[in-house]
C-alpha cells in the first residue's frame, strides 16, 4: 500500500458518495468518485486505486459486476461493498469474488476508517498462476485468514502493478518449464527492485532439481506440493508480518461483542464459527494461532479438545464455561479456562500468555 491511499467511491446516492469522499479526504486519503459502475470502470483504466468502496445495488451495472470488471484492470485493488438492503445472494457473491467486506448502510464513519485500517495492516500476498486460475476457494481462504491478496498470470509484464509495493509473500504455481523460466525472470526483477526477494513459495507437482537450485541462489524459497495446504502457507509466512488469528467459536451473541471488539482493537484477526461442527467443517480452509471457545451446555469438551489437537497439534485454547459441568474435563486436559461472568482483561491475559506476547 502507498503512504497516501487512493480510494474510489462508487454510489448512485449523491449525498453518501460526496460526504464519504469529503471525510476520507480530510483523513488524508486521495479520493475519486463515480455515480455508477460504468464511470468507475473508466476511471480505473486511467488512474491507480488501492481500495474500492462500491454500493452493491445500482442502476445499469451492479457493484459486484463493477468490482469484477475493475479487478480485471487492477487485480490488486481491495473491494469493500456497501448495501442498505438484505441482499444475501449478492453479498455472498461479492465475498466469493474476493471483496474484503460488506458494510451495511447506514454506517458510522468509524466503521469505514476501521475497515481501511484493517485492510492496510494486513500482509500483502501475491498469488500468480499460468492462467490466473488458482482455485478461488484458496484465494478466499488466504483473505479470510488475514491476508490481502492479489492474483494474476505468470507474466512479468502483466504483474508489474503488483510489485509497486513489496509483497510480504509471493506464491507461484508452476505447471511447465515455461512457467519456471518466467518465474525466474519475476524473482530476478523483484531482487533488482527491492534488494531481495520476498518470502516465496513455489507450488509444483513434480519439482525440478535444476530449477530449485537456480531459484535458491536468488534467496530463500520454499517448495510445496499440490494440493495446497493453507496451514503450510501461514507456517511459512510466520508471525512477524501478520496479525495473529484467533478462532472464536459460539461467540456470535451480544454478550461477546465487547470482547470481540476489544480483540480486534488490539490487532487480532478473528475467524468466527457459529458452533463446533462448523469449525471442523471449515478447518481445512482456515489457519489460526489459537482458539477461544464459548462452551455450550451440550459440548463434550474432552472430545472437542482431542479433535482440535488432532487437526492443529499443540494449538492453544481458552474455554469459557457457562457452569461447572465441564470444569473437570478442562482440568484433566490441562486447558486454560474461565467461568462466566468473566472480565475481558482476564481473557486478554490468557490469550497473551498462550501466544507468548
Amino acid at each position: 500500500m502507498t503512504d497516501k491511499l487512493k480510494i474510489l467511491i462508487v454510489d448512485d446516492e449523491d449525498s453518501l458518495r460526496l460526504s464519504l469522499a469529503s471525510i476520507l479526504e480530510l483523513e488524508g486519503y486521495e479520493v475519486d468518485t463515480a455515480e455508477d459502475g460504468y464511470k468507475a470502470i473508466e476511471l480505473a483504466k486511467k488512474k491507480e486505486f488501492n481500495i474500492l468502496f462500491s454500493d452493491i445495488r445500482m442502476p445499469g451495472i451492479t457493484g459486484n459486476e463493477t468490482f469484477k470488471e475493475i479487478k480485471k484492470i487492477k487485480p490488486d485493488i481491495i473491494g469493500v461493498m456497501m448495501t442498505a438492503y438484505a441482499l444475501n445472494d449478492l453479498i455472498t457473491d461479492a465475498l466469493n469474488t474476493g471483496a474484503f467486506a460488506c458494510l451495511s448502510k447506514p454506517f458510522e464513519i468509524e466503521t469505514v476508517l476501521s475497515t481501511i485500517k484493517d485492510i492496510t495492516s494486513r500482509p500483502f500476498a501475491v498469488v500468480i498462476d499460468k492462467d490466473a486460475n488458482i482455485d478461488q476457494n484458496f484465494l478466499n481462504s488466504l483473505k479470510n485468514c488475514g491476508l490481502n491478496v492479489a492474483s494474476g498470470e505468470i507474466d512479468s509484464a502483466k504483474i508489474d502493478f503488483m510489485f509497486k509495493h513489496k509483497p510480504d509473500i509471493l506464491i507461484v504455481a508452476i505447471n511447465s518449464k515455461e512457467d519456471e523460466n518466467r518465474t525466474l525472470v519475476i524473482l530476478k526483477k523483484l531482487k533488482e527492485m527491492f534488494g531481495k526477494i520476498p518470502k516465496t513459495v513455489i507450488i509444483e507437482k513434480e519439482q525440478n532439481a535444476t530449477f530449485m537450485e537456480e531459484v535458491q541462489t536468488l534467496g530463500i524459497v520454499d517448495f510445496i506440493d499440490k494440493p495446497i495446504n493453507i496451514k503450510q502457507i501461514f507456517d511459512l509466512l510466520g508471525k512477524e508480518k501478520r496479525k495473529l488469528n484467533i478462532a472464536v467459536v459460539n461467540m456470535d451473541s451480544e454478550d461477546f461483542e465487547p470482547l470481540c471488539n476489544n480483540l480486534r482493537d488490539k490487532g487480532f484477526h478473528l475467524l468466527s464459527y457459529p458452533n463446533c461442527d462448523k469449525l471442523f467443517e471449515e478447518i481445512n480452509k482456515s489457519f489460526f494461532d489459537m482458539a477461544l471457545i464459548n462452551v455450550k451446555i451440550d459440548t463434550n469438551i474432552a472430545e472437542f479438545h482431542d479433535k482440535l489437537q488432532e487437526q492443529f497439534p499443540n494449538i492453544g485454547s481458552v474455554y469459557i464455561l457457562n457452569d461447572d459441568k465441564n470444569l473437570e474435563a478442562v482440568k484433566q486436559k490441562g486447558c486454560f479456562y474461565l467461568t462466566k461472568p468473566f472480565e475481558i482483561e482476564n481473557v486478554i491475559g490468557l490469550i497473551n500468555k498462550i501466544l507468548g506476547k
